[in-house]
């Protein structure tokens, strides 16, 4: 299988690399479409791509005709929509970095022409579903271990750590760049809900505003802009020195292989700012109340007020509960009137829970063998509507939103 890769930053890595764990000789990578040099030599030293293949962004991508059978799509939001139209009509089977796009305009535009095109694989990576932890809790729901689903709670717990790094300092912190923080973080778990459920939304609405990291909280008196200035870094959790230093984060931006190395990458980095000192403009929380059919409920609380990065679920049902966290992999089934029991989900290694895994070998049992790939575009379309729509509803107090006539209003 031929691959180009546009935009090489993490999430592309993660895909190749698991492509280069589970089909070693069965891919070769001969676009490369990524500004950054770095990143251009580590692919093309490790892949033996050609020089003529590399090309500086998906600017040139865009002007080219088919030239492999599958593309990775992982740039910034903000460069989705021009090369994924543009890959629809030239024929590739697409890998597409969630979100779809910047816009539910531009995002349902991408799917109205996927309906053109009906025997292209267009995978956009809600790689939840892939889980075997979500898998194994859409097995407990159609079993019906705890009747019929009526209300789920559902958490986001982003970490206060990796809110600092990706959502005030990094990529996804001002919607000038990037999607609302709804959209990017968590239209993979709206398609969770989406997924468990297996029933459409009516209704919505969403609360939540940026209540912490803004300058407001700058204290000129105490505080410097940046982090190694700062007289009461070392008491701040949200120290740049503490995180990278830590290695909280994996950060592949500068070097962190000592302090001192640290220090003098932080200098100039925008990961070396006060948190307070920012450009971010995207909310920090938000809780989303969701209507299904049926008369189903579920709420989704997306928070960067977590010690720790994971999902937690509560799924009542009429005859029982099931209580499910990320960590540790244990769900807890509660059948009313009855002892619990617990079921220890399988690790698959990997990132998020070992879903990028199964979701590329999912997207290459289908291409090679031409099994049934587990999601469709517009099941994904489905999520980005209700993540869109939280957003304006934010943005407007909490206004009700009915979710089909916001999807027409945006065709």
């Amino acid at each position: 299988v031929t691959i180009s890769i546009v935009g090489a930053g993490n999430r592309a890595k993660a895909y190749i690399d698991v492509l280069d764990e589970l089909y070693p000789h069965q891919f070769e990578i001969n676009g490369l479409f990524e500004p950054n040099l770095e990143r251009q030599k580590y692919f093309q030293e490790k892949y033996h791509i050609k020089k003529e293949n590399i090309f500086n962004g998906y600017e040139d991508f865009i002007k080219l005709e088919r030239i492999s059978d599958v593309v990775i799509i992982a740039t910034l939001d903000n460069q989705h929509y021009l090369p994924t139209m543009h890959a629809i009509k030239a024929g590739y089977d697409i890998i597409l970095e969630k979100p779809i796009s910047m816009s539910l305009k531009e995002t349902i535009e991408i799917g109205e022409l996927g309906k053109q095109h009906p025997n292209q694989i267009i995978a956009v990576c809600h790689v939840l579903r892939h889980s075997p932890f979500f898998r194994k809790l859409k097995e407990l729901v159609d079993q019906k271990v705890i009747g019929d689903v009526v209300n789920i709670q559902h958490n986001e717990n982003v970490g206060y750590y990796h809110f600092a790094h990706s959502y005030v300092r990094g990529n996804w912190r001002n919607l000038k760049v990037a999607a609302p923080f709804i959209v990017a973080k968590s239209c993979h778990d709206l398609d969770i809900l989406l997924y468990l459920l297996n029933k459409k939304s009516i209704r919505f609405s969403s609360m939540g505003e940026l209540s912490f990291f803004h300058h407001g909280n700058y204290n000129k008196e105490l505080m410097a802009p940046r982090c190694q200035d700062c007289q009461i870094e070392k008491d701040c959790p949200y120290s740049a020195l503490k995180i990278y230093g830590s290695r909280l984060i994996r950060s592949v931006l500068f070097d962190n292989s000592s302090a001192d190395k640290l220090k003098e990458g932080l200098k100039t980095s925008p990961y070396g700012r006060c948190v307070f000192q920012c450009d971010n403009d995207v909310a920090d929380h938000q809780v989303t109340i969701i209507e299904f059919e049926d008369g189903v409920t579920a709420t989704f609380n997306l928070s960067a007020f977590t010690n720790k990065i994971h999902r937690s679920l509560k799924i009542m049902g009429t005859y029982g509960e099931i209580r499910a966290t990320e960590v540790g992999k244990i769900i807890e089934v509660w059948p009313f009137g009855q002892e619990p029991y617990y079921v220890k989900v399988d690790e698959v290694v990997g990132g998020h829970g070992g879903s990028d895994t199964v979701f590329i070998d999912n997207f290459m049992k289908s291409y090679l063998h031409g099994e049934k790939f587990d999601s469709t575009l517009a099941m994904s379309i489905e999520s980005h509507v209700i993540a869109f729509g939280a957003e304006a509803s934010r943005l407007k107090n909490g206004v009700m939103i009915e979710t089909e006539k916001f999807y027409q209003e945006n065709k």
